[in-house]
């Protein structure tokens, strides 16, 4: 273990507690925390917060720990394999799983048993009493029933497909930006590194200084609000602090992906920074892209930005840089 205060699933926060991972990080599907959220005792990460749900197991986003992928009792048989993501998906013969529910298989005997069904009606009443009254024609209600579950089926396969279609289109063209240059290198330290740097030198705009007295940044200090913007890249301490707060991903709250955006990133070089995020935080890849191509920029035109995206409370955990900044 990582920690000698605390047990597994949770990490020793500086308010002398310990505090479960899933409090500061967001709970991803496939993967499960690392021991102790991979933080030490003094909250220094050691390892990745993560690590991927192994064989056998699964998370679909609801748990914190990945489960064990459970077993289909007779007579139901497995429609779709378990994996890393979602449990097995168990159904009847003849059936098979459609986003996570079980609908009927089209088999290529179903003409054979509409036709089976047809002639034996057929000969039922070719082998009736001649003496009896007339035959009278009534549905094939066995065939009706097939019928509709094809069409029933049809549809829904239809339908899933005009909703991915859609989906794909929404973002096509920010695809084919990420297919062009640096996201084609292999996915390592120094690649990431190589890519932020010719991104950086391509995307970021040169912007005026801000006037210092005006906005969020007269909230900090005069020796703050002035200082370079490498600054918080060279303070441990506040730097993790805005990790904790501007990287998870949480619904109604914007981070790190709207400050990158303030930056004038681009959508592809943002998901890309965050599918780097157990080797790299996406906020430190954005702060040290800032600062290769601006450097004149200050702690207070970061201020300005998360001012911007609403992020109030990291413009506070700025102000404490007030301890180590000389005015």
């Amino acid at each position: 273990m990582t920690s000698e205060r605390c047990l597994d699933g949770t990490y020793w926060s500086r308010n002398h507690l310990c505090v479960p991972c899933e409090t500061t990080f967001p709970i991803l599907a496939g993967y499960e925390f690392s021991t102790n959220c991979g933080l030490r005792d003094d909250e220094q990460l050691v390892e990745a917060a993560y690590k991927q749900c192994g064989e056998g197991t699964f998370n679909d986003g609801s748990h914190v720990k990945c489960q064990t992928c459970s077993s289909c009792p007779n007579p139901l048989v497995i429609a779709s394999a378990c994996n890393n993501t979602s449990d097995n998906i168990c159904c009847r013969q003849r059936e098979q799983a459609l986003n996570g529910t079980c609908v009927p298989k089209l088999l290529p005997t179903t003409e054979k048993t509409i036709l089976s069904t047809t002639l034996s009606s057929t000969a039922s009443i070719a082998n009736s009493d001649p003496s009896s009254s007339p035959p009278v024609n009534t549905p094939n209600l066995t065939g009706i029933y097939v019928c509709l579950g094809i069409l029933s089926a049809l549809s829904l396969v239809c339908l899933f497909f005009v909703i991915k279609r859609r989906r794909r289109n929404h973002f096509n063209e920010e695809f084919q930006n990420c297919g062009n240059g640096a996201v084609r290198e292999s996915l390592t330290k120094k690649g990431l590194k190589d890519f932020q740097k010719a991104v950086a030198s391509n995307v970021i705009k040169k912007t005026d200084k801000k006037d210092q007295t005006t906005g969020p940044s007269h909230l900090l200090a005069p020796g703050v609000q002035n200082a370079p913007l490498s600054t918080v890249l060279n303070n441990l301490d506040v730097l993790q602090e805005l990790v904790f707060v501007l990287d998870p991903d949480g619904a109604g709250v914007k981070n790190t992906r709207h400050l990158a955006s303030q930056c004038s990133f681009s959508f592809a070089w943002i998901n890309y920074a965050y599918s780097m995020k157990d080797h790299k935080s996406p906020l430190v890849a954005v702060l040290e892209g800032a600062v290769t191509k601006n450097p004149d920029w200050t702690v207070g035109d970061l201020a300005e930005m998360l001012s911007t995206i609403g992020r109030n409370d990291a413009i506070e955990i700025l102000a404490n840089l007030s301890v180590g900044v000389e005015e």
